[in-house]
């Protein structure tokens, strides 16, 4: 008798429940606050429960905080910037100082055990893009070529920086083009490492997210790709070089998840390589797939 061949590995379920408890809790505080003037508070109550969820998944030698970037460097004019999310090295990094609001505690990690920053929007629209852009963008003085190795005053490697989207609404394609354009304008600063960004779900399917990176190649062949049935960006120019096209031409999938968090964490540690992060958290039984368009 044959042996039936597994699809998915034991834990898979539980595993995908993680996503599901915040996008749970997400909505349970945007129903509570659908008749608020300004609603914010889901928005925090999303960033809140990521910020959780990373410092139980990533290893113990990240810390994962609500706070800023300190630098020594005398030279720096930026104002202190408060950041979603900072990913640091815990085992190495002390906290320069703290500060307690309604929002939670904030920590200041010093520049050198920074990791990772990810910023953090409710919902994938133009305005939240641009924003979540423009804030990255931020980083930029934080990176150059520090005098003393025995006292950086800049982002050192391994870092990268992402940005996490809780969910996108319905939608039509030139809209959501827009936003792809919008994330698509951080390779204009060169020196920012970006990762992409994550869409938790969509509104076709609340088990399918969206793993939204940059595509590289030949201006010529990603003008070819330039076509709603992708849900691509427009071709873009990168340093090397070559053109891009930033989204996910594979649509929104079960396994994006998995895959965005775990290239994240080979990003973090600096292990980052061209093959496939890891196989955990991929479902090969009941692989989801949706666009969020359909093609004409």
């Amino acid at each position: 008798m044959d042996k039936k061949i597994k699809l998915k590995h034991i834990g898979v379920d539980s595993f995908f429940a993680m996503k599901n408890k915040i996008l749970s809790d997400y909505s349970i505080a945007k129903e509570q606050t659908k008749d608020d003037a300004v609603k914010v508070e889901h928005g925090n109550v999303g960033e809140e429960t990521i910020r959780k969820w990373l410092n139980e998944f990533l290893p113990k030698r990240f810390g994962v905080c609500k706070g800023y970037i300190i630098t020594s460097n005398l030279e720096f004019q930026g104002k202190l910037e408060e950041w979603d999310i900072i990913i640091y090295d815990a085992l190495e990094s002390p906290t320069l100082f703290t500060r307690d609001s309604d929002s939670g505690s904030k920590r200041a990690i010093p520049i050198e055990y920074v990791r990772g920053v990810v910023e953090v929007k409710s919902t994938l629209t133009p305005e939240s893009s641009n924003k979540a852009t423009k804030k990255l963008k931020k980083l930029k003085p934080f990176f150059g070529t520090s005098n003393s190795k025995n006292y950086p005053t800049y982002l050192i490697e391994p870092f990268i920086s992402l940005m996490m989207f809780l969910e996108i609404e319905e939608t039509t394609f030139k809209t959501y083009k827009k936003s792809l354009i919008n994330i698509s304008n951080i390779y204009n600063e060169r020196m920012i490492p970006f990762m992409g960004a994550l869409v938790l779900k969509s509104w076709k399917n609340d088990h399918c997210s969206g793993y939204l990176r940059v595509l590289s190649g030949d201006r010529n062949d990603l003008e070819l790709l330039e076509n709603p049935v992708f849900e691509l960006s427009k071709p873009f120019d990168l340093e090397n070089g070559k053109s891009g096209l930033f989204g996910s031409i594979s649509g929104f999938t079960k396994n994006s998840f998995p895959e965005f968090i775990f290239d994240m964490l080979e990003f973090l540690k600096g292990t980052k390589t061209n093959f496939v992060s890891s196989f955990y958290g991929l479902d090969f039984e009941t692989p989801q797939a949706t666009r969020l368009f359909d093609s004409k």
